[in-house]
């Protein structure tokens, strides 16, 4: 019985105790649990009563046991004698796959990490398929399989590598083009080079001098010749190289023997500039540099590149010289031809408009055939409104801005005021009710906030109610009226109910609404109501169809709505279609009238634009009768038709009221310098006639002819 004790005391002690750190075992094997404190010290947990200990490695003799106390007792150890062995190889991440060629290097981890000798050996099974160092760097050679093994001890741990043939294609040949083989100091030539097979998977080219103190090269293939001598450019691509000589010689000196001055002008006009082009020969001079030299530079002047200037009248002798060689001509300067700039006269344009809005400046210079006729355009205040090259106007901010208009030495002012364009004028009530001698005070504001606050009263109907400037309305006498808030750019309308009682029920007060509103209180047409909502209703075309006999009138309302929606208005008439553009419109305040009467004779045609007033801007004309080539407006001043330039007389874009005519044929002169003729010649008879009457000194006085002729 004392025996089966033991034997069941030995088994659960072998399968219950387990180490953490060294394994401390004698006699029975079993196991102790200990930490370790120190390089030479080991505590020993009690696992079982009366324990002896020994170290993993069995170095029994240099272990000093004795009883534990309180379950655990530290015990002294030799670690100079205490080996710890590998018990595991981590092989780390590697590629089981390689191509001929490649390499990679094994990052393998012994284990325990404190193992006392972590040294690794290396191996292949087959070194013709992969190699591998001492250091664990695998390179590919063959295709084929081979076993990579690392061991420390007596642990091993190996896996199985493929050797795959690669896919690239290797460079077989380069094709070095032509190049010169001699050089010069100072000169550059760049090698071309064609890598053969086109589809070789690396075509890098590299290039290499065997002397860069006699020519270097860079990566692009350009030589440069540097000191005399001879240098082997290498020439590489992949396993393959060309290599070619250069050989540099010194420089020689070739001197100027001609200096060729190019076109040049012999006269010039105070003020002119031109620019002398002249040539060395031969074209490979050594030293090509050109000075200039004017024998009179209170006449003209010549600066370091070549350019004349002409100063005053007189003559200068102008030289061009190279080293010793030189060449020279006699400049004449003149008086100016040029035609100075008397005027510039501005187009229409709108002295007032709104943030973001633009408009174009149209300018004319006087004299037409002035010199320089060049306009530019500047603005006193960026922030206000800018101005473009072109005459674009563009509103900015809200203020008062000067455009400056010059040409030559003459300048025009343009002043624009910028305004915030208005969205909505509100107005702390939309109707009141009120008795006879009642009063009431409106107060109004402009939305946005920025936008011109200056509001104005206006009453409908006076004999109803009356409205002081400041907004106080006078209830007169019974009946409905409205007045009228706005600020010059958005109404609103306040309906004024005047009663006995100076109240009224809610039917009555819409009905007097809805009456105000019938009587289209912004005093404008019924079709210039029905436009005008179609240009601002948003969902609406952009394009709109009227017919002139709707509209013989395209008023200012019209006009300013279609300026600030920005659309596009076609009005048909009988023959023709006349189209106008909110972004062509400079002046809202020219209507535009849209009845066009045309007059036929003799193959020409004449037209009247806008009865002759000026036009709001641009329009276009569009005729459904063609087959006409010359386009002419009648200069009053002149008394005659002035052609026209016109590319596209189907669609004829005008910019100025007046008589136009359109003809197949240009127009002549000759039917007025035959009467001319004709009374030149009736005048000079009838003098010849009047000398003989009074000399009486021809022999055919007599005759019946002379009677007849003075008759």
């Amino acid at each position: 019985m004392k025996k089966l004790n033991i034997i069941v005391l030995i088994i659960l002690l072998v399968f219950s105790c387990k180490s953490t750190g060294y394994a401390s075992k004698i006699g029975l094997e079993r196991n102790i649990n200990y930490s370790k404190s120190s390089t030479k010290t080991v505590t020993i947990k009690k696992v079982a009563s009366d324990t002896l200990v020994k170290t993993k490695n069995n170095l029994l003799n240099n272990v000093t046991t004795s009883q534990l106390e309180n379950n655990q007792k530290t015990i002294e150890i030799d670690s100079n004698q205490t080996t710890i062995s590998a018990t595991e190889i981590d092989m780390g991440d590697y590629q089981e796959e390689m191509i001929v060629g490649e390499k990679q290097l094994l990052t393998i981890t012994v284990l325990p990490t404190d193992t006392t000798d972590q040294t690794i050996t290396y191996q292949s099974s087959n070194e013709s398929v992969a190699t591998i160092n001492g250091l664990g760097r695998i390179t590919a050679i063959s295709e084929g399989t081979t076993q990579i093994s690392g061991s420390c001890g007596s642990v091993q741990n190996s896996f199985q590598l493929t050797v795959k043939q690669s896919n690239d294609v290797e460079v077989t040949d380069i094709e070095v083009g032509n190049y010169e083989t001699g050089m010069k100091v100072g000169e550059t030539q760049t090698i071309s080079t064609n890598v053969l097979p086109s589809d070789a998977t690396d075509t890098t080219v590299t290039y290499q001098s065997s002397n860069s103190n006699i020519a270097s090269i860079r990566s692009t293939g350009e030589i440069t010749a540097i000191a005399k001598g001879t240098v082997t450019i290498t020439v590489s691509a992949g396993t393959i190289s060309k290599e070619i000589q250069i050989t540099v010689n010194e420089e020689e000196t070739i001197t100027a023997t001609e200096i060729d001055l190019g076109d040049y002008q012999e006269s010039m006009a105070v003020g002119e500039k031109q620019l002398l082009s002249g040539t060395v020969l031969p074209t490979d001079t050594t030293d090509q540099t050109l000075t200039y030299q004017t024998s009179n530079e209170k006449v003209a002047t010549i600066n370091e590149m070549g350019r004349i200037t002409a100063i005053s009248v007189g003559t200068a002798k102008i030289t061009v010289m190279c080293g010793e060689t030189k060449n020279s001509f006699q400049l004449t300067v003149k008086k100016t031809n040029d035609t100075a700039v008397t005027d510039i006269e501005i187009g229409n344009y709108e002295t007032e408009m709104y943030v973001d809005k633009t408009q174009t400046l149209s300018a004319t210079v006087k004299p037409s055939d002035a010199t320089d006729s060049t306009l530019t355009y500047s603005s006193s205040n960026t922030e206000v409104a800018t101005v473009l090259s072109s005459g674009e106007v563009k509103g900015v901010g809200k203020g008062t801005v000067t455009i400056t208009v010059q040409a030559g030495d003459i300048s025009k002012d343009v002043n624009i005021i910028v305004k915030v364009q208005t969205t909505k004028i509100d107005v702390n009530k939309n109707y009141v009710i009120l008795k006879p001698k009642d009063e009431f005070k409106l107060t109004s504001s402009a939305l946005p906030s920025d936008a011109d606050q200056a509001m104005t009263y206006e009453s409908t109907d006076k004999e109803i109610a009356t409205v002081t400037a400041n907004g106080t309305i006078n209830a007169k006498s019974i009946g409905t009226t409205s007045i009228l808030v706005s600020n010059g750019d958005l109404s609103a309308a306040v309906t004024v109910i005047v009663n006995e009682s100076g109240e009224a029920d809610q039917d009555t007060i819409d009905k007097a609404i809805a009456e105000v509103s019938s009587t289209k209180v912004v005093n404008l047409s019924e079709n210039e109501s029905v436009i005008i909502d179609q240009l601002r209703d948003e969902n609406n075309s952009d394009e709109i169809v009227i017919d002139v006999k709707d509209y013989k009138i395209i008023s200012k309302n019209i006009i300013k709505a279609l300026y600030e929606t920005e659309k596009t208005i076609h009005i048909l008439g009988e023959g023709y279609t006349l189209t106008i553009k909110g972004t062509d419109i400079v002046n809202y305040e020219n209507e535009l009238n849209t009845e066009i009467n045309f007059e036929k004779e003799n193959g020409k045609l004449a037209f009247l634009i806008n009865d002759g007033n000026n036009l709001p801007g641009l329009i276009t004309l569009e005729l459904d009768d063609g087959g006409y080539h010359y386009l002419y407006i009648y200069n009053e001043t002149k008394n005659k038709y002035q052609k026209l330039k016109a590319d596209d007389l189907s669609n004829i874009s005008l910019d100025t009221a007046g008589k136009y005519m359109l003809t197949k044929d240009k127009l002549s002169n000759i039917s007025i310098s035959v009467v001319v003729i004709i009374l030149v010649v009736v005048i000079l008879l009838g003098l010849v006639i009047a000398y003989i009457a009074i000399k009486k000194q021809y022999w055919f006085w007599q005759c019946d002819l002379g009677i007849i002729l003075v008759v």
